[in-house]
């Protein structure tokens, strides 16, 4: 129960960096489909201003909300005052995947929309044609 309570508080009120993924381990498949995204564990560290570490890990993480989190990739996290508790910060990562992907639907959505207009264009200029004749 601590330890929630503590994750929690830190992914509120915890100190802002960087850490970076050094184990992943894909836990399960969501849904029955694997495009509908993997559950992940991983682990990973940051190094403080003071030359110190600090370990992090979570279990479960839906990589639909998250995002992919390759071994190598540098993470959002939250620590402690003290050093001693480091957390991923999800919160971050959800926000920042829902901007990624609504990005990309507002992207698939303008390119939509040029299809259509040059198919609507290209046709009106074959009725006026047609007309014509």
């Amino acid at each position: 129960m601590f330890d929630k309570l503590l994750h929690h508080k830190l992914l509120h009120e915890g100190l802002e960096s960087q850490g970076v993924i050094t184990k992943q381990k894909v836990e399960g498949m969501k849904g029955d489909r694997a495009f509908s995204g993997f559950y992940l564990g991983i682990e990973g560290h940051m190094k403080f201003e003071d030359g110190t570490e600090g370990a992090f890990s979570s279990m479960g993480l839906d990589t639909s909300k998250l995002g992919d989190l390759e071994v190598g990739m540098i993470v959002p996290v939250r620590y402690s005052a003290d050093h001693k508790h480091v957390v991923l910060d999800v919160l971050k990562l959800e926000a920042r995947h829902k901007a990624w992907k609504q990005s990309a639907a507002d992207f698939d959505e303008q390119r939509r929309q040029q299809e259509i207009a040059a198919a609507e264009a290209k046709l009106a200029e074959a009725n006026k044609h047609r007309h014509h004749d």
